[in-house]
């Protein structure tokens, strides 16, 4: 991910915190240095809910989501002046890793999580609140619609972001709670989407899109 050759250059002051739900994640967490927390996978808002309980115990002045299937370009901090208490992405990409196709999401599309940042003064109001977090314990789909509208609730309302190009990605596979959509957005290049990325993600991303391809190619015959 970018964010952390942005660490490595002193950019901002970042520390991760992942919350997962296998102990095989353990090992892959520590090889990079993010702390972490473990909480079974569903209901996935009351998952979400505990990572950010665990997250508060941590100083920060912004909390920056990003999902287990997310890329966030190099580019993704500049964009966010970190004057408002929500920021969110105007769009993304969808990648579709079972063959390679894109699409554009605008903020037409809908409400969506994907490296929206908030500030720590309005966790903390929802916790004042007496509430879990941002969302329903009970929840495992629709969870960016229900947080938007409950920080909006709490008079919240959330920036939304534009860059010249997205500078976020959102791989898709057949294990995802939402699967690609080729309704929605519109029509993206792969080769636009992966510019910023490393040359390593970018040869993982090509392989994993290719090694799909080759094997429904080889299950027709």
């Amino acid at each position: 991910m970018g964010l952390q050759r942005l660490k490595k250059l002193g950019k901002f002051e970042m520390e991760f915190f992942a919350v997962i739900s296998e102990e095989e994640m353990i090992p892959l967490c520590e090889k990079y240095g993010v702390d972490w927390c473990m909480h079974e996978n569903l209901p996935l808002g009351a998952k979400k809910n505990f990572g950010l309980q665990q997250a508060m115990k941590k100083d920060f002045d912004y909390l920056v989501e990003i999902g287990s299937d997310d890329l966030l370009k190099d580019q993704f901090l500049d964009i966010y002046s970190f004057d408002k208490d929500v920021f969110a992405l105007s769009d993304f990409v969808m990648l579709n890793t079972e063959d390679g196709e894109c699409r554009k999401l605008t903020k037409r599309d809908g409400y969506y999580g994907i490296g929206r940042a908030i500030s720590r003064k309005c966790l903390e109001r929802v916790f004042e609140k007496g509430k879990p977090g941002i969302w329903s314990n009970d929840l495992n789909q629709g969870l960016d619609n229900y947080s938007t509208f409950f920080l909006a609730r709490l008079g919240f309302m959330e920036t939304r972001v534009k860059s010249a190009e997205p500078v976020a990605i959102d791989l898709k596979s057949e294990v995802n709670i939402w699967s690609f959509q080729r309704r929605r957005g519109l029509e993206y290049s792969i080769d636009k989407a992966l510019e910023g990325l490393s040359e390593k993600e970018i040869t993982a991303i090509r392989q994993l899109c290719l090694v799909r391809v080759e094997s429904e190619s080889l299950i027709d015959r």
